[in-house]
C-alpha cells in the first residue's frame, strides 16, 4: 500500500512540474506558427502589390510609346514583333515562312509610310516657324503680335508631347509611391502586432528587412525574423 501511495506521490509531482513546463512550450509553438502565418500572408501582399506595380510600369511605358510615336506606329510595330515570333515558330513550314516574310514586308512599308507622314508634319512646322521669324526679323510682319502669337502655337505643337510625357510620368509616380507607401504600411502594421503577440508565447522577434523591386523603385519591406536564428 505505502509503495502504491509513493508512486501516485511520484507521479503527481511530475505533473504538477510537467504541465507548465508543456504548456510554455506549447505557447512557443504557437508563436513561432503566428510568425510563420504572418510572413506568408505578407509574401503573398508584396507579389500582390508587385504585380500590380509592374502592370502601371507597362501601361505607363505604352502609353510614352504612343506619345513618342503615335498609335498607328505602336499598333504596327507590335503586329511586326508577332510576326517575327511567328517566323520563328514557323522554321520547318516553307508556306508559313513566305506567308509571313510577305506580310513583314507590307508592316515594314505601312511603318516607313507613317514615319514619313510624322517627319513631314514636324518639317512643316519647322518651315513655318522659321518663315515668321524671318518676317518678324525682316520687319515685314504687319501685325508683330499676330505672328508671335503664331509662332507660339506652332512650338506648342512641337511640345505637345514633352507635355504629354511629363503628365503622364507624374501620374505614374504618384500611382506607384502609392501602391509601395499602402504595402509598406499594411506590412509594418502585420510585422509589429505578431512581433507583440509572439513575444506573449515567449517568442523573441524582430522586423528582418528585405529589398524589394516595385517597378523601376527598390523598397524594403519587413518580414519577421526570429532572434537568433
Amino acid at each position: 500500500m505505502k509503495k502504491v501511495l509513493a508512486i501516485l506521490f511520484s507521479a503527481a509531482v511530475f505533473l504538477g512540474i510537467a504541465s507548465p513546463a508543456f504548456a510554455a512550450e506549447d505557447d512557443y509553438q504557437k508563436g513561432i506558427e503566428l510568425i510563420e502565418k504572418t510572413n506568408k500572408e505578407i509574401d503573398k501582399k508584396i507579389e500582390e502589390a508587385v504585380g500590380k506595380a509592374d502592370r502601371l510600369q507597362a501601361d505607363y511605358l505604352l502609353d510614352i510609346r504612343k506619345i513618342e510615336e503615335g498609335d498607328k506606329i505602336v499598333k504596327l510595330k507590335g503586329e511586326k514583333e508577332k510576326a517575327l515570333s511567328d517566323l520563328e515558330v514557323a522554321k520547318n513550314d516553307i508556306k508559313k515562312q513566305n506567308e509571313l516574310h510577305k506580310k513583314l514586308a507590307e508592316i515594314n512599308a505601312k511603318l516607313d509610310e507613317q514615319q514619313a507622314k510624322i517627319n513631314s508634319k514636324i518639317t512643316e512646322i519647322n518651315q513655318e516657324i522659321d518663315k515668321i521669324t524671318g518676317q518678324l526679323l525682316s520687319g515685314d510682319g504687319k501685325d508683330v503680335q499676330k505672328l508671335e502669337e503664331k509662332i507660339n502655337k506652332l512650338n506648342q505643337n512641337l511640345d505637345e508631347k514633352s507635355a504629354k510625357s511629363e503628365e503622364k510620368t507624374k501620374r505614374f509616380t504618384k500611382e506607384l509611391d502609392k501602391v509601395i507607401t499602402g504595402v509598406f504600411e499594411e506590412t509594418l502594421i502585420m510585422s509589429n502586432e505578431t512581433i507583440k503577440k509572439a513575444a506573449k508565447k515567449g517568442v523573441q522577434a524582430e522586423c528582418s528587412w528585405q529589398l524589394v523591386r516595385f517597378a523601376d523603385k527598390w523598397v524594403w519591406i519587413d518580414p519577421i525574423r526570429i532572434v537568433g536564428c
